[in-house]
């Protein structure tokens, strides 16, 4: 890998170019004029300089994720191209955690195909990690998910309550399940808007008012997570409940009203500040 210099970074540029439009040829005759191309890193522009994507190779960016807009129908022929050109495992591996948590990808319906070439490129794909599924569900790219069961991944309460599996969440639910576990449970259903997830839940006990950490994220309640989407059906449901939208989240101490208005629900906001 090597980073880039200034004639490089236009090189770069255009092959980004090449590959949100489509153009394949003209990303292959990129390549041929610098083979170092596929290796280069960038650390110059908005996004590339710090966070998740700083320091991303052309192989990146076949994710979608950060979104750049609409993927283009020859993404998964261009990732071909890119590992035949000697994309590195690790390049292989970055990118398929970006295709997991990728709404573009997940509804584009190329995810299945890009993570099986990415496999193929050196990237290992852990169907045991009890998160894997956490990763698609929580970042709207639920027909990912559906594609990792299908595949062997594990499915546990939140999951299944995400997913609407209401079957599945049925069979996994028990009296020995915590309060922590099924409030979190029901921060996933709420998250996916699966008004039959949140009923069942609600009815065994889950709490919309808890303090959950789903994915790892900062405590919230699965009220805010609700009224951020503006999902106002499954806030009215939780509220009939005993929801208490007073309950501030464990960062910002913002209410699931604050939430709200941040989403741009400013209608929601109203209805859950007067039900303070």
């Amino acid at each position: 890998m090597h980073e880039a210099n200034s004639n490089q970074l236009e090189k770069f540029r255009a092959a980004v170019a090449a590959i949100d439009g489509g153009e394949i040829d003209r990303l292959r005759s990129l390549l041929d004029g610098d083979p170092l191309l596929v290796a280069m890193r960038c650390r110059v522009g908005a996004g590339y300089e710090a966070g998740y994507f700083a320091g991303a190779t052309l192989l990146h960016h076949v994710a979608g994720n950060p979104d750049r807009g609409p993927l283009a129908a020859e993404v998964v022929e261009i990732a071909q191209l890119l590992l035949d050109r000697g994309s590195a495992a690790w390049a292989a591996q970055a990118t398929l955690e970006l295709v997991l948590t990728s709404r573009r990808a997940s509804e584009a319906g190329v995810a299945p195909a890009l993570i099986d070439r990415l496999i193929a490129g050196g990237a290992r794909l852990d169907l045991a990690d009890p998160d894997l599924l956490s990763k698609p569900l929580l970042n709207l790219a639920p027909d990912t998910a559906e594609e990792l069961v299908q595949r062997g991944a594990r499915v546990d309460v939140r999951h299944a309550a995400a997913l609407g599996r209401i079957d599945t969440l049925t069979d996994l639910l028990s009296p020995e399940l915590g309060h922590e576990v099924l409030a979190e449970a029901l921060a996933y259903a709420c998250i996916r808007e699966q008004h039959s997830s949140v009923a069942l839940l609600l009815g065994c006990g889950a709490e919309g008012d808890r303090l959950v950490r789903p994915g790892g994220q900062p405590p919230r309640t699965p009220l805010h997570e609700a009224a951020w989407r503006g999902h106002a059906g499954v806030v009215g449901r939780l509220l009939a409940h005993g929801a208490d939208p007073g309950v501030r989240d464990g960062r910002w101490g913002g209410t699931a009203a604050d939430w709200a208005e941040h989403g741009g629900h400013p209608d929601l906001a109203r209805r859950l500040r007067l039900a303070s």
